[in-house]
């Protein structure tokens, strides 16, 4: 897979390093694409391993992590180096409380023993040509992290607005008839009444509002609506 391919895909999956069209990634091709990362020398696409990972997780995608294995024969330094991402992907999304895709906590088991905590030098050294900060690989997943919250917060504001505003719509219509509704929100908006609006909507719409406001009126809705 070429550089610009895998930069492409990378960002489908949450690692942007430019913004991609969207379209959906299938599980497999979230293998290929992993896969392919162990034999990249892009140091920068190589830290986007664990980010994939949460990313899949959060999108509830099934990997299947024997077939990812099964790319790179074992005991070949390739092998060897997707073993320890698999590994350092496990016990960053872990330490960062984020998510992991189902299957990576029991994969992760057999390499524990065989490589240790390797996180816990300033440097993962996947072969002869590759070491990967681990300072790097941990910031660039907080700023994922970051990313993610911030996207998850937007799109509640958003559906919060949306809820507010089929309330208001709905209580209105159930209060004023149509045009009335149509001049208090336009009223609401600032928009501006012509005169023949105006005369209607104070001898009309204003008596309504007024009484929606009353204290008394609010004592007796609240009551007997409970």
């Amino acid at each position: 897979m070429k550089r610009e391919d895998l930069v492409f895909n990378l960002g489908r999956l949450g690692y942007s390093l430019v913004t991609p069209e969207a379209q959906e990634v299938g599980e497999d091709q979230v293998v290929e694409l992993l896969a392919e990362l162990v034999d990249s020398k892009d140091l920068r696409l190589v830290e986007g391993f664990p980010v994939v990972l949460a990313n899949c997780a959060r999108r509830g995608m099934n990997l299947d992590f024997a077939a990812l294995l099964a790319k790179h024969k074992p005991r070949t330094h390739k092998r060897q180096a997707l073993e320890k991402l698999l590994l350092l992907s496990s016990d960053l999304l872990t330490q960062e409380g984020l998510d992991q895709p189902t299957g990576l906590e029991e994969v992760k088991k057999s390499f524990k023993d065989k490589y240790g905590d390797v996180l816990a030098n300033e440097v993962v050294t996947l072969d002869a040509t590759t070491a990967l900060s681990t300072e790097r690989l941990r910031n660039t997943l907080r700023r994922y992290s970051s990313t993610l919250e911030t996207s998850r917060s937007t799109r509640k504001r958003e559906k919060d607005k949306q809820r507010r505003s089929f309330q208001l719509n709905y209580f209105l219509s159930t209060l004023f008839s149509p045009k009335q509704k149509e001049l208090v929100l336009k009223k609401l908006n600032g928009e501006p009444l012509n005169k023949t609006e105006k005369e209607y909507f104070s001898r009309k719409v204003k008596k309504k509002l007024e009484a929606l406001n009353n204290s008394e009126v609010r004592k007796v809705a609240k009551a007997l609506a409970a």
